[in-house]
């Protein structure tokens, strides 16, 4: 291969890249090696079309695997006409580091002042190169990237004037500071450090007059002394880039050799290629716009119909912040939802595939810049002020709807440049969008769940207001509103004889947090008698650490307090703490208190029974009803499944009579095999009622309790073998055999007949 032949590579067979194929064929300082599209028919095809021959003689292969140009030896210039994801992503591959890499539009410039004509030196050709560069001006698809027209303007600039330094540099729409937007010959760290405020040293000034400037030789004094004083600095041109009598930028030029100046000729030439430079500097952002806002408009459609769709709200979040991150490159996105109840921000998106946190993340208002921003409902920017340049890095964004806050958009970014007023503008819509979405979710949400309490309210008052006993009241006054509002536990307290006692309590089970929540309940039963109203109460992990919140509600009867009926720490299962209570959990007290007050009122007007008993008897059937009750509740609210069964022995008196010692070795070999917190009680002569938590077991273990029993004593075994007694069983599972007291019972007393010969394992 001849010295200073370039070896050159084409990706893409279409029009654009094949028409340069007579040019580079014909300079004698050029080869193609290889012609590369992923579709290598397709390719030929249109090689045909376009009525080329790849003669032999060029040895130019044609190749549909990419990878053939790592294997080009001294491979100097690659035409990357497809410009589309997978291939960048290909070219930044090691082996195509010191490859310099053109878009066809660069190609034709080079190789169009290459191949006109020069007619009277460097003259000629500036005037050749303007000729070319002013017909790809007038034919230029907009479609190219805006930093390779930047590329090839600063190319032409600095080889046509033989400069060995240069600069583009644009006006910056936040500061009204020129920023270089890309350089030649000059320290990438330094470039990144240049803001130059308009009118200060030669760039400001040729910005802010709008008149191209020549500096050549040494400059002893005045404004530009400081650079013409550099050794390495011998001659410099600085031009603006004027649209429509607008400054845009301005283009930089300098060079160190001693024998080379800058004449008026090369700042006419640099000043008309300015010119021509500005127009397709404006066009393609003028393009560029145009494609963002389509771009905007396809991916706000895309995002409305995620944000109504029927998906669960978090999943409809996460898709919308995945989405983001494949508009923008090097973006983080976070999306938090504020819940007005608990007053706090839930984070409940992120675009990151392990994000932890998810739904247990939480900040108050005023709390990080998250918090910050939904506390004053203001947009803030996190700034990176990093050698001179500033930088957006990190944005929240407000969510409001209605004038309501909903949550916060918040959007991390790590690129050169940060985060842009047109990336900002862009997510502010698109904040927008979701904003209002949210808003109608959880006002539906809110809406759902407080008719589904409503509901259970009013269930359980047409229950109470029907209830005759006392004790049994006062359990569904205490368990049933801690269910519905999701609360732990709760007390309930009466007014008896001028003093208001503890008449039923709810989850107190545990005595750490009954050491806690008793002096709390005292202070703040006090304090609703005081004011007469509901009372809300936090507090903080180190001051109370069992009991974080409570709400004091009082019960009242014909316009006087009657009772105070307090709850504490409203849990979720999705959140590791309890939180406050909220105005609607106030509003559904106030509707389950209406039924209180006329189950109270009902109480009092009950008629006395004719004969009257020293002392209340309750039937053992009332108590079982109400430990199943209770722990249905608890149920309810965790989430869990119960099982009620019962037994009847038939003919237990007849076939024993006399024997109470049967019925207590009977009631022994039960217990021993039931689990210590399985709760049994005796309902009549002959029935047992079981409640198993939690379990699939059902009445197995107590049936085969019973089994034993009977095989380990010759007489109890022959009064069943002979039909003195049978034993006949039952059993209903919670929720799905009933979701109360009456239905369960009903369906586990649909016994069914034991047959121990089958159980002994023999036949009669």
């Amino acid at each position: 291969m001849k010295d200073g032949v370039k070896n050159i590579a084409i990706i893409g067979a279409n029009k654009e890249a094949l028409s340069l194929l007579p040019v580079l064929l014909k300079d004698d300082r050029s080869r193609v090696r290889v012609i590369a599209d992923s579709n290598k028919d397709a390719m030929l095809f249109k090689l045909n079309e376009l009525g080329y021959r790849v003669a032999d003689s060029f040895d130019v292969r044609v190749t549909n695997d990419l990878n053939e140009l790592k294997r080009i030896e001294a491979l100097s210039i690659i035409i990357n006409a497809l410009q589309d994801h997978a291939t960048e992503k290909f070219l930044e591959a090691p082996e195509f580091r010191s490859v310099e890499k053109l878009g066809p539009l660069s190609a034709r410039l080079i190789w169009g002042l290459k191949s006109s004509p020069a007619e009277g030196g460097k003259t000629g050709d500036q005037t050749a190169l303007l000729s070319s560069f002013r017909e790809i001006v007038d034919a230029v698809r907009l479609t190219t990237d805006r930093k390779e027209l930047l590329s090839v303007i600063l190319k032409l600039a600095t080889e046509s004037s033989r400069a060995e330094r240069g600069s583009i540099m644009l006006m910056s729409a936040d500061d009204d500071a020129l920023r270089v937007e890309i350089a030649k010959g000059m320290d990438e760290e330094v470039v990144r450090k240049i803001r130059v405020p308009l009118g200060e040293g030669i760039s400001g000034r040729v910005a802010r007059e709008g008149k191209s400037l020549l500096i050549s030789g040494r400059a002893k004094g005045g404004e530009f002394a400081h650079l013409m004083e550099r050794s390495d600095v011998k001659s410099a041109m600085c031009v603006p880039l004027i649209v429509s009598g607008k400054v845009i930028g301005v283009i930089n030029v300098s060079s160190n050799e001693s024998s080379h100046t800058f004449t008026e000729e090369d700042l006419d030439f640099l000043t008309s290629l300015s010119g021509l430079a500005a127009e397709v500097i404006y066009r393609s952002n003028e393009y560029e716009k145009l494609r963002v806002d389509a771009a905007k408009f396809t991916f706000w459609k895309e995002i409305d119909a995620i944000m109504s769709s029927t998906l669960p709200l978090d999943n409809r979040l996460n898709t919308v912040a995945r989405k983001l991150v494949n508009i923008f490159q090097g973006l983080t996105c976070f999306i938090y939802i504020y819940d007005e109840d608990r007053n706090r921000l839930f984070l409940k998106a992120a675009s990151t595939k392990d994000a932890k946190g998810i739904g247990l993340l939480s900040l108050r208002p005023g709390e990080g810049i998250e918090g910050s921003g939904i506390e004053s409902l203001n947009d803030l920017v996190l700034v990176d002020r990093t050698e001179g340049k500033i930088k957006r890095v990190y944005l929240t964004l407000p969510m409001v709807s209605q004038g309501a806050p909903v949550g916060s958009l918040n959007a991390q970014i790590v690129s050169p440049n940060g985060l842009s007023i047109y990336q900002e503008a862009f997510l502010k819509d698109i904040r927008d969008l979701i904003s209002d979405s949210v808003y109608k979710y959880k006002q539906a949400e809110k809406e759902r769940l407080k008719s589904r309490k409503m509901f259970a309210v009013d269930e359980a008052g047409i229950e109470m207001i029907s209830v005759r006993d006392t004790r049994r009241l006062a359990t569904i006054i205490a368990a049933t509103p801690a269910a519905i509002l999701g609360a732990e536990g709760s007390l309930l307290r009466l007014k008896q004889g001028g003093k208001f006692q503890m008449i039923a309590s709810f989850g107190l089970d545990d005595k750490n947090v009954r050491e806690y929540f008793l002096p709390i309940e005292k202070e703040t039963v006090t304090e609703v008698l005081r004011k007469k109203e509901t009372v809300l109460r936090e507090f903080s992990e180190e001051a109370s650490p069992y009991v974080r919140a409570v709400l004091a509600y009082p019960i009242k009867v014909n316009e006087e307090i009657a009772g105070v009926l307090t709850f504490f720490n409203k849990t979720e299962d999705t959140l590791l703490y309890p939180f406050a209570f909220s105005k609607s959990d106030r509003d559904i007290m106030a509707r389950f208190a209406v039924y209180v007050e006329k189950a109270l009122l009902n109480l009092k007007r009950a008629p006395e029974p004719q004969e009257k008993k020293k002392e209340e008897v309750r039937s053992k059937l009332s108590l079982f009803e109400e430990r199943v009750e209770q722990e249905l509740n608890r149920a309810r609210r965790l989430d869990k499944g119960l099982v009620l069964a019962t037994v009847r022995i038939a003919g237990l008196r007849n076939a024993f009579p006399g024997n109470t010692e049967f019925e207590g070795r009977l009631m022994d070999a039960i217990k021993k095999r039931s689990r210590n917190f399985d709760f049994l009680a005796r309902l009549n002569e002959e029935t047992f009622g079981f409640l198993f938590f939690d379990t699939n077991e059902k009445i197995t273990r107590v049936v085969g309790a019973i089994t034993e029993f009977i095989a380990s004593d010759a007489a109890v075994n022959r009064a069943f073998m002979e039909g003195r007694a049978e034993i006949l069983y039952g059993f209903a599972n919670f929720p799905a055999d009933g979701d109360s007291f009456a239905a369960l019972f009903s369906k586990a007393s649909n016994r069914i007949k034991l047959n121990l010969n089958k159980a002994f394992g023999r036949e009669l």
